[in-house]
């Protein structure tokens, strides 16, 4: 079976992930920055420096590195280390492209922020031009650099949604008013919010390297109304679901050009990616809502 190396291991998807492949038979390899352990290969992208075990051992690379887009506001400093963590790292991967004698495929990852807030109905598909905002130019620019490695190798990108799992994220953060009998819609509550479970994401990266998928594809479940999945998880967690909307202003306050987070809507396509043959086993809010809580 294949050996992989997830840059970004340690994270929210990489653990998901790297339990998932192990499962499949695959051996697995973390990029990290922390204290080394069993199977963790040291490196520090902005020292550029690797350590040089295991390495031609490596077939396949997943590229999940990056900072928390929603962590912190967006001030100029914060802004040039999204984009850093995600442009210069993967710079940096395809510089130390040699060291991996071995290498036969690569996935990167990406956002699905890509497009231009989208209210006219038409779900967005891969092949459209990027937004002008700064997610949309920030993925533009971490796509170029994905790209570099189809030069040489096999290559998919995934923009992948807001990502659904009960240890963290985007759930955790919009259970805590739902558990406290305050939930409601947030802004309009009709903006379109993007969302994928994470087996399903986990399962989507696996599906792209057993068919050697090419391209690029949206990893998105479906994009439902704000107010539906918060009024969802209400409902599932059997907690009351009748405050008013949260205006959009508070929420530009608090936070800025990072209000888009909440207040922008992406309507996204994911007919291309289910043309390969991928089936979500979460596809509606609600199933994936009901799954999540039952951990």
């Amino acid at each position: 079976m294949k050996t992989v190396l997830i840059a970004g291991g340690t994270g929210l998807v990489g653990k998901t992930l790297s339990t998932l492949l192990n499962q499949k038979g695959y051996k697995v390899y973390k990029l990290t920055r922390k204290a080394k352990k069993r199977g963790h290969i040291y490196w520090n992208p902005i020292l550029q420096t690797i350590e040089g075990r295991n390495m031609d051992k490596i077939n396949i690379i997943i590229n999940l590195v990056g900072e928390n887009i929603g962590e912190k506001k967006w001030t100029d400093d914060r802004k040039k280390a999204l984009l850093d963590s995600r442009v210069d790292t993967t710079k940096y991967l395809f510089k130390l492209r040699n060291n991996f004698p071995n290498l036969e495929y690569y996935v990167g990852a990406s956002g699905i922020n890509c497009y231009d807030s989208n209210n006219n109905g038409i779900p967005n598909v891969e092949t459209d031009d990027y937004g002008t905002d700064f997610l949309a130019q920030l993925v533009k620019s971490w796509e170029k650099e994905s790209n570099s490695f189809n030069q040489y190798y096999p290559t998919a990108v995934l923009r992948i949604a807001s990502v659904m799992d009960y240890r963290g994220g985007v759930l955790s953060k919009m259970k805590t008013p739902v558990w406290f009998g305050i939930g409601s819609p947030l802004g309009s509550g009709n903006q379109l919010m993007p969302w994928i479970h994470i087996h399903d994401l986990c399962e989507m990266i696996t599906h792209c390297i057993e068919h050697k998928l090419i391209g690029t594809y949206n990893a998105v479940a479906a994009c439902d109304a704000n107010q539906e999945v918060m009024k969802t998880l209400a409902k599932n967690m059997n907690r009351p679901f009748f405050m008013p909307k949260v205006p959009a202003k508070i929420f530009q306050w608090l936070y800025g050009e990072m209000s888009i987070l909440i207040l922008g809507s992406t309507n996204a396509s994911n007919d291309k990616i289910r043309s390969t043959g991928f089936t979500f086993q979460y596809p509606t809010i609600n199933e994936a809502i009901k799954d999540l809580l039952s951990n």
